[in-house]
């Protein structure tokens, strides 16, 4: 039986070392022509194909894409990320394609040479990352984030109109005292959705309580440990409009055990239209996130994108408000 073609073997017949086959296979653009094209002759000669590498020399396509999530606290039980992947997952098969999912925790171990094209659920601490694939030419689409630079495609949400509009319709009930629960304000949808419940009380000339805006990472023990301080305060308020679903959770939750009514006491409002919250003694209401139409046209424009070589596109999506039981008027 003749022995299997290994990476020590494409460096002895080239008369390289084994780093630079190693470099050739994940970042050719980092070698010289002269050495990139004898180790290519190598390759083909001996056939040799870790990951289907022969078919992209040949001009093929891997048929692979990447998914880049961020880590943060509670991934794992993020309706977000969940909602994501599931999507992601869906839609590449239709396409006929595969996944190949990475979490991110502070360090770059992507290997581009495995994908066609990378989807990134969002830029947390991985702009570097961003970069690199984007500079090795790698085709890459942003979810969840306003892209300009660098050059790449991005589908994200109006995460300003959505909390601008939870807080209308607040206000439109009778609340004056109205806290936020934000989330972690280095992200981009939380950002702005701070700013959104700024502009709106603005607008209507409400005053904006610093107090009454509490930061919680979108973490459920931190949104509980704000919800304590938010209500030892002498004045408190009537109701909340809060950075997720998980965190309006946690609201109601404690809410329950402080024996305050909802919504006759206390008005909560969510972010993302988890379904698990959509029955039960409680239906919160909340700013439904399009999920399903920014992982489609996400899929849609990266695909698009490695085989046509269809130009650059940034897309915005509007949410919608979703009422249902958790908002009451004063």
């Amino acid at each position: 039986m003749p022995s299997r073609t290994t990476i020590k073997k494409v460096a002895q017949k080239t008369g390289v070392s084994i780093a630079s086959v190693s470099r050739f296979l994940n970042h050719p653009h980092f070698l010289k022509e002269e050495t990139r094209r004898k180790i290519e002759k190598v390759v083909k000669r001996l056939k040799y194909s870790p990951l289907s590498v022969a078919q992209r020399l040949a001009g093929g396509k891997l048929n692979i894409f990447g998914l880049i999530i961020p880590g943060y606290e509670g991934i794992f039980y993020s309706f977000y990320a969940w909602e994501i992947i599931r999507g992601i997952a869906y839609y590449i098969n239709e396409k006929g394609v595969d996944l190949y999912l990475h979490i991110f925790w502070g360090k770059d171990t992507f290997k581009a040479s495995f994908v066609d094209g990378v989807i990134f659920a969002d830029v947390i601490g991985n702009e570097k990352q961003l970069r690199r694939l984007v500079r090795e030419g790698i085709p890459t689409v942003v979810i969840n984030k306003k892209i300009t630079e660098p050059e790449v495609s991005c589908v994200a949400i109006d995460n300003f109109k959505g909390a601008y509009e939870a807080t209308e319709f607040l206000i439109n009930h009778g609340h004056r005292k109205i806290a936020h629960l934000a989330g972690d304000l280095r992200i981009q949808c939380a950002q702005e959705r701070l700013e959104g419940f700024r502009a709106c009380l603005e607008k209507n000339k409400i005053e904006v309580k610093e107090e009454f805006i509490k930061i919680t990472n979108f973490s459920p023990r931190q949104a509980r440990q704000k919800l304590e301080e938010l209500f030892s305060y002498k004045e408190i308020p009537t109701a909340i409009f809060c950075c997720s679903d998980e965190v309006a959770k946690e609201a109601l939750s404690f809410a329950k055990e402080r024996d305050i009514s909802v919504p006759k006491k206390l008005s909560v409002i969510g972010f993302d239209d988890n379904p698990l919250l959509g029955y039960g003694d409680s239906m919160l209401t909340t700013i439904r996130q399009p999920f399903n139409k920014m992982t489609s046209l996400a899929i849609k424009i990266l695909h698009d994108r490695i085989r046509e070589k269809k130009p650059l596109q940034r897309i915005v999506l509007p949410c919608e408000l979703i009422i249902r039981d958790t908002v009451s008027f004063v």
